[in-house]
């Protein structure tokens, strides 16, 4: 992805998180070299398109910084089943939040 990445982009990456970790939960395994490496390196670029995004008061490079190594191990976890149900909701509503916060004002 060689253009910047759009709010619409963040939200349609959420919701594939969602479900494939859903999947996970309810026992569905993943292949790695055709369903998980593929989602990994699509979404790495939006990773690490969070640390270019402009920043404000409140979306300080320091967050910015927290946001992608997150959004990282949200990317990898979401495809285990035994990765925490509370640790997953916790990492999915802090990227979240930031990813409307980002939309909202106009940053993504």
């Amino acid at each position: 992805m060689s253009r910047n990445a759009s709010y619409s982009d963040y939200r349609e990456m959420l919701d594939e998180i969602a479900s494939r970790y859903d999947k996970a939960r309810a026992g569905y395994e993943f292949d790695f070299a055709t369903e998980i490496e593929p989602f990994l390196k699509q979404n790495k670029v939006l990773a690490d398109q969070l640390l270019q995004i402009q920043t404000d008061e409140r979306l300080t490079e320091r967050v910015r910084e927290i946001m992608s190594d997150e959004l990282m191990e949200l990317l990898m976890s979401c495809h285990v089943s035994r990765f925490s149900l509370k640790l997953y909701h916790e990492k999915f509503k802090y990227i979240n939040m930031w990813v409307h916060h980002a939309g909202k004002e106009g940053l993504l």
